[in-house]
């Protein structure tokens, strides 16, 4: 009997082969050609792996969470839905559509969407961090959802005729009776509308957990929350640019998506945990200075064309004053940013802080020992709350 080791071995042995499949036919020119589709599904199996191998060491150092095992079982559903649609795909250019093996493959990738959606998103969400929902009456909505994901699929695997329209025909498909197809479009607006419900669900976790929790399940939630939102502001920016071919937005989306896994390992694992509010603080820092700056500097070079317009022909004078006045208000402007954005994000690094140059000033000022001694220990005391306080002060030599 394999051993749970092994066994976990295996699933991510599976999810590595199948995410390497991934990239290889994606390179290969089986599917779409060119860089960015390459670049862009290259980001898609490193997802996978990123799931398969967070989620294999959650499960061997975490055996209680069930958060390993959901982030195992999303790397290895993305591959096989995606190579399931390759599988039934390839044939169809031929003009088989009656393939067997082809259709079996279709069937797979199609009906593997939802759930491969669903367990890598919202049912991450649901249970993360301590692998369990928020309470009991969360049941009921989703065990709804995992019921309209299961009767849906079930329905749609008998709809007869191509699986999509690039795809196979279905080999279980049930044909020879009338007014069948509104259930099919039933099932197929059953099984859609699970994604988005889940969606909602899963923000409604969160947003519960966050009010509730405090200190290290807070900080493992800041992790969680702030890898999502930079996944989805960059899914946002990549559905929105309206390209055709790949863009730089969709690239960087899809390698993105490692990131959740990533995050979720660090909370776990409890590895750099309290950075994330530093890391959050110096993000939106950078960001304010550099959303300023440029305003700035966009502002300058009109308002000083507008003026120097009848005395100078072009803007390079504009731009070279805009240019040093943004350079010369970079430093100030930073500062002042960092510490408006570390009061609110950062406030332990905050207070450490002030603490120290508190001390420090009155330190300059003080000869007396004693009194030096005693402001230690209350500086200590008010900083990081000790249960204790020892010092030893080395004795000069005669």
């Amino acid at each position: 009997m394999m051993t749970r080791t092994a066994i976990i071995g295996v699933a991510w042995s599976a999810a590595v082969m199948g995410a390497v499949m991934m990239a290889v036919v994606a390179s290969s020119g089986v599917i779409l050609v060119g860089t960015g589709f390459s670049l862009g599904f290259a980001g898609l199996a490193a997802a996978s792996i990123s799931d398969a191998t967070v989620g294999a060491m959650l499960t061997l150092r975490r055996p209680g969470n069930i958060v390993g095992l959901i982030l195992l079982l999303a790397g290895t559903l993305l591959p096989v839905t995606f190579l399931g649609f390759i599988g039934g795909a390839v044939p169809t250019v031929g003009g088989d559509r009656q393939d067997v093996a082809a259709g079996l493959s279709a069937v797979v990738g199609s009906l593997g969407i939802t759930p491969t959606l669903i367990i890598a998103g919202p049912l991450l969400a649901l249970v993360f961090p301590d692998g369990r929902l928020p309470g009991r009456r969360w049941r009921w909505p989703a065990g709804v959802i995992a019921a309209a994901v299961a009767v849906g699929s079930a329905i749609m695997a008998l709809r007869p005729g191509p699986v999509g329209d690039s795809l196979a025909d279905n080999p279980f498909g049930v044909a020879g009776f009338s007014g069948s197809e509104p259930i099919w479009e039933f099932a197929l607006s059953l099984t859609l509308a699970a994604v988005p419900a889940a969606m909602l669900l899963a923000l409604a976790a969160v947003i519960v957990r966050i009010r509730r929790s405090r200190s290290v399940e807070l900080a493992q939630l800041n992790w969680f929350v702030a890898a999502n939102v930079a996944t989805g502001g960059l899914l946002t920016l990549s559905f929105v640019d309206g390209a055709t071919d790949p863009t730089a937005f969709d690239i960087l989306a899809m390698w993105s998506l490692s990131l959740p896994p990533i995050a979720v390992g660090i909370a776990i694992m409890r590895y750099r945990l309290f950075e994330i509010d530093r890391l959050i603080a110096r993000t939106v820092s950078w960001a304010v200075v550099t959303g300023v700056l440029v305003i700035g500097f966009a502002a300058g070079v009109v308002a000083l064309q507008a003026i120097l317009d009848d005395f100078i022909q072009g803007q390079t004078v504009a731009v070279a004053a805009s240019t040093l006045v943004a350079f010369a208000l970079f430093q100030p402007l930073r500062r002042r940013v960092q510490a408006a954005v570390d009061r609110r994000f950062d406030r332990a690094r905050y207070d450490a802080q002030r603490t120290v140059a508190e001390f420090s000033d009155r330190l300059r000022e003080e000869v007396d020992i004693a009194t030096v001694t005693t402001d230690l220990h209350a500086t200590i005391r008010d900083a990081v709350k000790p249960t204790s306080v020892y010092l030893w002060i080395r004795e000069g030599r005669s």
